[in-house]
């Protein structure tokens, strides 16, 4: 287990999955992460790495050959090595092995890594092709947040604002595979009320937002904003109507869609990164 803090937070992140265990606010003495009970969900921030979402199948084809993998890829149930750490910042490597090979079949390096600025947390991701050919990976968040975050509360009494007005619709899924159909969520409005029946038929999928930034509110309460200036898509998702968490989540791809010809380098949001590049992304959250 790693800490890290300053004046206002405290992180503690996990080697196994580079996985963020707790975001505490000293002043106010509350933790905002869930805590990841198995009743609802037994995970608090999971990296998305090589993939997002599910593949048809739960397989993926590469010149010629087909490899399987779970939901989410294999960085989430994989140990990290802390490779930089001060009071306030750290780095976590994973790279590949022959055995990620049997799944992957590239040579990649991957740096998690968590810095606190006063009341915010800054979440980057670096991905490094340390191959001999092009690399085609997904990469993205799925960061669990308390919600409600005050006791006698309730999750429906909270609301998601964005920062500018939206008219968006979600990509819906069956069985974790997107199959076509679409429903509007935002017409030209900033307010995502938190309601029972949000999450009845599964994950909210946005593509291409107005908006850089979300925040948690109630009323007009801010409790957090996370900042997801960059990504193409963003997932919104709880377990069910009674689960006491939100997930906001940044990707930099997406679930298959359920008529995929299982081709890695021809699916949706797949990233092409070429022998000795980078690819690099942030996104943050602040307590309020």
């Amino acid at each position: 287990m790693t800490i890290l803090e300053n004046q206002h937070l405290r992180l503690n992140i996990k080697n196994h999955g580079a996985e963020l265990s707790s975001l505490y606010h000293k002043g106010m003495q509350t933790e905002y992460l869930w805590q990841a009970d198995p009743t609802f969900w037994g995970r608090h921030a999971p990296v998305l790495f090589p993939i997002v979402g599910k593949l048809k199948e739960n397989r993926f084809d590469y010149q010629g050959v087909s490899y399987e993998m779970k939901q989410h890829g294999l960085a989430r149930n994989l140990d990290f090595e802390c490779i930089e750490q001060t009071a306030t910042k750290a780095i976590f490597s994973l790279s590949s092995t022959p055995e990620t090979q049997t799944q992957y079949p590239f040579a990649f390096e991957l740096q998690i890594g968590y810095e606190l600025q006063d009341n915010k947390m800054i979440n980057t991701y670096k991905v490094i092709n340390k191959d001999t050919k092009t690399i085609y990976f997904s990469i993205g968040g799925h960061p669990a947040y308390r919600c409600p975050i005050h006791d006698g509360d309730q999750r429906n009494d909270y609301q998601l604002v964005f920062e500018q007005a939206e008219t968006a619709s979600t990509q819906r899924i069956d069985d974790g595979l997107r199959n076509g159909k679409t429903d509007l969520i935002l017409n030209n409005k900033r307010h995502l009320p938190l309601t029972d029946k949000l999450f009845d038929e599964d994950a909210l999928i946005f593509t291409n937002l107005n908006s850089n930034k979300v925040t948690l509110q109630k009323n007009t309460d801010k409790i957090w904003t996370f900042d997801f200036t960059g990504f193409p898509y963003l997932g919104i998702w709880s377990k069910n109507r009674h689960s006491p968490f939100v997930c906001i989540e940044p990707w930099f791809g997406v679930a298959d869609h359920q008529t995929h010809n299982f081709d890695i380098t021809k699916k949706e949001g797949i990233i092409a990164l070429e022998k000795g590049s980078v690819f690099d992304c942030e996104f943050s959250v602040e307590i309020h």
